[in-house]
């Protein structure tokens, strides 16, 4: 039983190595949540169909030739227009050390649990990394759109942001872009109260509502058999915002662990 299970191993890791690419870790995130805190519509122009463009279904993180590579896997990647995918935005705030930027950019209206020293963001074929004084860097990032398989890879040099990952911490954010009709990379589409053409509806005028469909929920590590804390829900998450004391929602990290 043994040897068939070292067999077994052994060909699992001549497979990951064939493949090129170690999977560092996956979050799986559930189908049909892409509604925000939980209200969140799509905009009503023909082009968004049924919705599904801002459906995250999994992050994953994965290392290839000395290169990070994000994947998000999305329900329904579409390219209306054809000139690829131009509906999905998909951001990634990546910390690697104490301080950092502790807000989203690029319209996202969310800060971050752990301000990051980059940010990546991608639209179609089009990626830009800026780092925390929201600068953009050129650090050769690039990214892959697979409509047919509803993926979206972005790829970093990791000695580009200091050669590591262990320990490091990442926020990914999946929401609609709005280019302006420029074809650039463009934002976060906002969220208004009420759906419009090209406005999702669900949120509120006041534009203190983050502009985020769907986030992954990290699940807390079990200390001596038990987790130290409860996760919230992406409903809790994405709702916890107050005008008043101008107070964006916030978004948890991952950790590889």
């Amino acid at each position: 039983m043994r040897r068939c299970m070292l067999v077994v191993l052994s060909l699992w890791v001549l497979s990951a190595t064939l493949a090129g690419a170690e999977v560092l870790a996956t979050w799986e995130d559930p189908e049909y949540d892409d509604y925000g805190g939980g209200t969140y519509t799509y905009p009503t122009n023909e082009a968004f169909g049924e919705g599904g463009e801002a459906d995250l279904l999994s992050f994953s993180i994965e290392k290839e030739n000395g290169n990070l590579q994000f994947v998000f896997k999305i329900r329904n990647l579409v390219d209306p227009w054809n000139v690829g995918n131009r509906l999905t935005i998909v951001a990634v705030a990546i910390d690697t050390q104490e301080g950092g930027d502790e807000e989203l950019r690029r319209n996202a209206n969310v800060r971050l649990e752990e301000p990051s020293e980059y940010q990546i963001f991608a639209a179609g074929e089009i990626v830009q990394v800026i780092d925390e004084e929201s600068e953009a860097v050129e650090i050769g990032a690039t990214v892959t759109t697979d409509i047919a398989a509803g993926t979206i890879r972005i790829s970093v040099p990791i000695e580009s942001i200091n050669g590591a990952a262990s320990g490091w911490r990442f926020t990914p954010a999946v929401g609609l872009q709005d280019d302006y009709g420029a074809g650039g990379l463009g934002d976060f589409r906002e969220v208004k109260a009420e759906s419009e053409e090209w406005r999702g509806g669900g949120g509120d005028d006041l534009a203190i509502d983050p502009n985020v469909y769907d986030i992954v929920v990290p699940t807390h590590r079990k200390v001596l058999g038990i987790f130290g804390r409860k996760s919230r829900p992406q409903e809790e998450i994405l709702t916890d915002y107050d005008l008043a004391n101008a107070k964006l929602a916030v978004l948890p990290a991952l950790e590889i662990e």
